[in-house]
């Protein structure tokens, strides 16, 4: 069960450090420091949630740019006109969607050798859910581009070039989710578990597609 103190945000809400930023541009080059730092500073479950409703904003940002302000035609004929409802529901079920991503991410990281705990285990991937987040709002800007410049290139009306702003955001998170739970389980190598964790995507995303239908 995780609880979180209305006063903990308030606290680390006045005293969060201008090195945060520092932080986030370091994880680019290297997650496993960044992230071994958090973690001996054994985070408030306060500071990990102002951690994911930060992340949630630059999320609905980078989609609300996507998908409302400058989406391309391919992406527009497959998300229909319900595009602000599913961004509503998106916004509303994320921040509880990452703490169940924790744990499965948890249960992942045990099948090769994890040895953190579920709380070690969840700031890992909560600080990779933040550092991912900066990374789908500039490839959010491709889809700009695109919506600029499609009548002018032939190549931009392509149905898989349209599309892409919208799927390569997963990359990057699934990336630095999988890093920072690797690096909160002394786990050397990430590939393992980004490959699990990206099949389990991909199965997610296709179910939620078919149910749709």
């Amino acid at each position: 069960m995780v609880s979180v103190n209305i006063s903990d945000i308030s606290n680390d809400v006045e005293n969060l450090r201008p090195s945060v930023t520092v932080r986030l541009a370091r994880s680019f080059f290297d997650m496993r420091a960044t992230t071994e730092e958090l973690l001996s500073e054994r985070p408030s479950e306060a500071r990990l949630l102002m951690l994911v409703l930060l992340s949630d904003m630059i999320f609905t940002l980078s989609w609300a740019l996507k998908t409302l302000i400058a989406p391309t035609e391919a992406a527009t004929a497959s998300m229909g006109s319900d595009v602000v409802l599913w961004l509503m529901v998106a916004l509303m079920l994320r921040t509880t969607a990452i703490y169940a991503l924790a744990l499965v991410v948890g249960v992942v990281v045990k099948m090769f050798g994890g040895k953190a705990t579920l709380f070690e285990t969840r700031v890992g991937v909560i600080w990779g859910v933040f550092v991912a987040a900066p990374i789908g709002l500039i490839i959010a800007e491709f889809s700009v581009i695109i919506n600029q410049f499609g009548g002018s290139f032939t190549f931009l009306q392509n149905q898989g070039v349209q599309m892409a702003p919208y799927w390569l955001g997963m990359v990057p998170f699934v990336w630095f989710v999988s890093k920072g739970a690797a690096a909160a389980n002394r786990i050397d190598n990430a590939v393992p578990i980004f490959g699990t964790i990206a099949v389990l995507a991909v199965i997610l995303v296709a179910g939620v597609r078919y149910m749709a239908m």
